[in-house]
C-alpha cells in the first residue's frame, strides 16, 4: 500500500509541476549545433538549448522522468520501460510542452549514433562522480 501511495504523491508532484510551468521551455534552438550533456539526477542526457537547466527546480525535478525516458527512447530501439511513471511523465510533458525543443523527432527517436555518444558520455560521467566519491573516502581517511 505504501509503494502505491509514493507512486500516486510522485505523480500527483510531477502533474502540479507541469501544469504550473506549462510552455515554459524554449521552443527554438538558441544553438546550431547544440551540445549534449549528462544530466546526472535524471540519468539522462539533455541538450544545452533545451532549458532544463535554466527552469524551476521544481520543473527539473519533475522532468527528471521524461527526461530518462526519452534518453532510453534514444539509446535503445523498441525501448519499452520498466519503470511506468517515466512514460506516463513523458506522455503528460508532451501534453504541457507540446512545442518544446526537446521533443523534435531527432531527440526522441532511436539513433545508432546518438546511442554509442549517450553511452560514452554515460560512462565517462559515472567514472567523474566514482573519482569524486573516491577522493572524498580518501580524504576521511
Amino acid at each position: 500500500m505504501c509503494k502505491i501511495t509514493e507512486q500516486l504523491a510522485l505523480e500527483l508532484f510531477i502533474w502540479r509541476a507541469f501544469r504550473k510551468y506549462k510552455n515554459s521551455l524554449p521552443t527554438k534552438p538558441e544553438y546550431d549545433s547544440p551540445k549534449m550533456q549528462y544530466h546526472v539526477l535524471a540519468g539522462a542526457v539533455v541538450w544545452e538549448d533545451e532549458g532544463i537547466d535554466k527552469c524551476h527546480p521544481k520543473l527539473e525535478n519533475a522532468f527528471r522522468y521524461a527526461l530518462n525516458y526519452r534518453t532510453n527512447l534514444i539509446v535503445h530501439e523498441n525501448y519499452i520501460p520498466e519503470n511506468r511513471i517515466e512514460k506516463r511523465a513523458f506522455k503528460l510533458a508532451e501534453k504541457y510542452f507540446q512545442n518544446w525543443i526537446g521533443f523534435n523527432k531527432n531527440r526522441c527517436s532511436y539513433s545508432p549514433e546518438l546511442s554509442d555518444r549517450i553511452k560514452r558520455i554515460k560512462k565517462v560521467s559515472e567514472w567523474k562522480i566514482n573519482k569524486i566519491m573516491n577522493s572524498d573516502e580518501a580524504n576521511l581517511d
